[in-house]
């Protein structure tokens, strides 16, 4: 996911291109993020971990396996893995909160939330770098970095997407592994229900009828995500290519820096905000996002947007884990999985309307993207001012389950 935006940007010349792609990929997702909740709540999370794993296997590995054959994997091949990974997305992070909060007790819900973090960006901070090291290569010699010089004895070459593809295809293959090794016992119980899967749907959606200041919170506070993913996935490599006129290697390590300030949400993102409530927090962290998004859109030094990168990781992660805990908290996990579903099927609504918009263009030619980052955060503020006019009642909020 970090190679195939930077191919069709820096490699093709068609950054437009990639983000009509990515706009129309989103809004095919929307059906099957609401089927996909139902799919959570129904079947065993740990056996939808090792299908999704399967399919990544299946689809990496033939793509890749294509690449070899045919000297490239070209644009369609490119664009299926994009696509199918996006698909893998909208499952995985429902399912993996849904299991979450299935095995974990609700006095322990901001310690699983936070080290779900701390894991998941750890292994975003190793493929940055790895990320980094095989788009662009690496010469020995001397790195400058800053005032610093560091000496390094290693020749990469740059990898091409089959190679890369592949690489991917074995974590897969890596993943069912470990997830056929899982053993746990349910501390929540779920009853089995019964009907169809649009009659399930239409259960977590009443749910929500019945919730609507959740269905609003809900909403508001994934406000931050939504640009944050589309920054990773489709503006940065127009921004860092056409505003910052850098290369492939500032890029990956953009990635990189905001893996790590991610992990130091993780880390300590409860622990800062652990006298005021949660929804304090993520209100909080939206409006240091507000800021972060002005100074990129009106800046160009490229150490303040890499040090932006980490506070912008930072903020993402840690409205995330505040508000994945908001939720555990309130939504029983018997439906948690549709009510995710539901969320994350506005966000790529969102994500894919906004998609489409950057994809004009207005904002892929002289250096006018910047523009899109102004955008995005007036998206946040807007969603901010949502928070703060119903914060009162969020804090006393009662949630009804019958």
């Amino acid at each position: 996911m970090l190679a195939i935006p930077w191919y069709f940007s820096r490699e093709l010349g068609k950054p437009g291109e990639f983000g009509t792609i990515y706009g129309i990929t989103t809004l095919l997702m929307i059906i099957w993020g609401l089927y996909a909740g139902s799919i959570i709540d129904r079947f065993s999370r740990k056996w939808v971990f090792f299908g999704v794993n399967v399919f990544g296997l299946l689809l990496l590995g033939s793509v890749s396996l294509f690449g070899f054959l045919n000297d490239g994997v070209g644009v369609w091949g490119s664009m299926l893995v994009f696509m199918g990974t996006i698909f893998i997305y909208n499952i995985h992070y429902p399912a993996l909160y849904a299991f979450g909060q299935e095995i974990t007790e609700r006095e322990n819900y901001s310690k699983f939330t936070s080290w779900a973090e701390i894991v998941g960006q750890t292994t975003s901070i190793a493929s940055g770098a790895a990320g980094a090291l095989l788009l662009a290569g690496i010469q020995a010699g001397e790195i400058r970095l800053g005032a610093m010089s560091i000496y390094n004895p290693f020749t990469i070459n740059a990898w091409s997407l089959e190679e890369i593809f592949l690489a991917d295809a074995i974590t897969y293959a890596l993943g069912l592994i470990l997830i056929a090794s899982i053993r746990y016992t349910p501390l929540a119980e779920r009853r089995k229900e019964k009907g169809k899967a649009f009659d399930q749907i239409k259960n977590g959606l009443l749910f929500l009828k019945k919730n609507p200041l959740l269905f609003i919170y809900g909403n508001a506070s994934f406000a931050v995500f939504v640009v944050l993913l589309l920054t990773v996935q489709q503006l940065l490599p127009v921004y860092v290519d056409q505003h910052l006129k850098a290369g492939a290697a500032w890029y990956a390590f953009a990635e990189f820096l905001y893996s790590i300030g991610a992990m130091l949400a993780g880390v300590g993102m409860v622990w800062v905000f652990r006298k005021k409530n949660k929804v304090y927090g993520v209100l909080c962290l939206m409006i240091i996002t507000i800021v972060i998004y002005a100074l990129w859109a009106f800046t160009d030094n490229k150490w303040l947007f890499a040090l932006l990168s980490i506070v912008i990781g930072l903020t993402n992660a840690g409205t995330r884990v505040l508000r994945t805990t908001w939720i555990f908290e309130h939504v029983p996990n018997q439906t948690i999985g549709r009510v995710s579903s539901v969320f994350q099927t506005i966000n790529i609504l969102l994500r894919g309307l906004l998609s489409l918009v950057f994809a004009l263009p207005f904002f892929n030619t002289n250096g006018q993207i910047t523009y899109a980052y102004l955008i995005c955060g007036i998206f946040v503020a807007l969603n901010a001012i949502v928070v703060i006019s119903n914060y009162k009642r969020l804090i006393n909020i009662h949630i009804q389950t019958d």
